[in-house]
């Protein structure tokens, strides 16, 4: 009777040689875990699972001049909890504050809330707006390479690694400007531990009124997270008037392409998505307190 094999490499090294042994056969990598605890009894009998949440390289959370390093093995609670997150990418620390439970963020890591690739992941929309990058090791070649984060997926659930290839490192531009406006939200079956039904993020500039620039990136509404171009260029250069942000909705309704699933219906994704634009403009116009 075959049984599953289990490797736990702690370095970088390590893991090149375990792959190397490997690379012909069928492999599972993860860090947390949580995932693949959900579907464990899905795994076949002779699985070779690789954990890599011990690679020290994948670990801890710096700041380097104008830029954040993450490992991706770093735990989402980790990351709520680090004063350089909290000081310098607010954003990201409201998305992991409505991510699942306090036991499973104590797990979960956000290489592979990046990895799973699911346009419901609550770290991807924010990091699409910071305009993260991500690194990646390559056990054939033995080597890291870095691309932007829109370059990792390729459809639902899918990416552009190559078999045995693992982020190692989120790299976050700083915005080193204390005028710029950071909106996070997203709308669940309730308030906490819940699944994406549509979120939006978003990061401005306002001047004189006037939006100066706009990022935005929806999530769950599409096959894959993505900046709405076409609604940010329209906006920019706008004051927020009710009809530009009417104009918005209408833009961005026709840049997503939700779909109806066992969370969600299509028509109300579009919908939560305008309201979550009209909302966003409204508090970058307003402030918070609206």
């Amino acid at each position: 009777m075959n049984r599953m094999q289990h490797y736990s490499p702690k370095t970088l090294t390590e893991y090149h040689e375990i792959y190397s042994e490997l690379r012909s056969k069928d492999i599972i990598i993860f860090a947390g875990g949580t995932d693949v605890m959900v579907g464990r009894y899905e795994l076949p009998q002779d699985a070779i699972i690789i954990d890599i949440s011990g690679i020290a390289e994948l670990e801890g959370i710096e700041k380097k001049e104008d830029k954040i390093f993450i490992g991706s093995s770093t735990t989402l609670n980790e990351i709520l909890n680090s004063y350089q997150i909290q000081n310098n990418i607010p954003i990201l620390i409201k998305a992991i504050k409505t991510m699942a439970s306090e036991q499973i963020r104590n797990r979960a890591t956000i290489g592979g809330n990046i990895g799973n690739a699911s346009p419901a992941g609550d770290t991807i929309t924010p990091l699409i707006v910071l305009g993260a990058e991500i690194e990646i090791f390559s056990p054939e070649s033995n080597q890291h390479r870095i691309i932007s984060i829109d370059e990792l997926f390729c459809g639902p659930c899918a990416t552009t690694l190559k078999k045995g290839e693992i982020i190692t490192k989120i790299i976050i531009p700083l915005l080193l400007d204390n005028t710029i406006i950071y909106y996070f939200r997203k709308i669940g079956q309730r308030n906490a531990m819940t699944i994406t039904k549509a979120s939006l993020s978003a990061i401005a500039k306002l001047s004189e009124g006037k939006i100066e620039w706009i990022r935005l990136a929806p999530g769950s509404v599409s096959p894959v997270v993505k900046r709405m171009s076409k609604t940010e260029e329209f906006i920019k250069g706008k004051e927020l008037t009710p009809h530009v942000i009417n104009q918005a909705k209408e833009i961005i309704s026709q840049e997503i392409s939700p779909i109806t699933d066992i969370r969600s219906t299509k028509v109300f994704r579009m919908l939560i998505t305008q309201n979550l634009l009209e909302n966003c403009l409204k508090k970058i116009q307003f402030g918070p307190k609206f």
